[in-house]
């Protein structure tokens, strides 16, 4: 069995971001989000480390979060929050 890593309850979405790299704009679609991270759609490829900034529509408006890119593959980044917030917060 493998052990869930994540430390917060991840949700599946289907939004617009718009995002920000080597102070350079991009559009994707979230895929899932937490107080913690998110995994964004994209077909742009983006190196593990790398500083992100983003921009979604959220429950209470617009909601900017700033992070590292966790995890890159085909279908898009894996994106670590530098200052976790309360969506899904704590299983």
């Amino acid at each position: 069995m493998v052990e869930e890593k994540r430390d917060r309850v991840r949700v599946d979405t289907s939004r617009p971001v718009e995002f920000i790299v080597n102070e350079r704009s991009y559009f994707g679609s979230i895929r899932n989000l937490s107080g913690g991270g998110a995994f964004v759609d994209t077909t742009q490829s983006f190196s593990v480390g790398q500083d992100i900034s983003m921009t979604y529509s959220f429950i209470y408006g617009e909601e900017n979060r700033n992070g590292q890119v966790t995890r890159s593959t085909y279908q898009g980044i894996g994106v670590k929050f530098n200052f976790p917030g309360y969506y899904g917060h704590n299983k």
